[in-house]
């Protein structure tokens, strides 16, 4: 990714990490609706893995967490404006 050029190590750089857990929530939500609410970080983990197989195990690891909890949060939202 571009984002190594900017990191001291072989880690992805957090605003880059965040945004790819952006693109990456984006589009398992629009594959998948409402039911990513329903996925175990594990599933999010298998679903994400040939997108970010040339990432560190600790970021890919990082990275599953991050979109699911974004998941959880769009669920919460969803729920109060329901």
């Amino acid at each position: 990714m571009q984002g190594y050029r900017f990191s001291t190590d072989r880690h992805l750089p957090e605003r880059d990490m965040l945004d790819l857990a952006d693109v990456l929530a984006l589009q398992i939500h629009e594959s998948l609706g409402p039911r990513v609410y329903l996925l175990p970080r594990s599933d999010v983990l298998e679903l994400i893995a040939p997108y970010v197989d040339d990432l560190s195990p600790d970021d890919q690891h990082a990275l599953s967490w991050v979109v699911w909890h974004l998941f959880q949060s769009a669920r919460e939202f969803d729920l109060a404006a329901a």
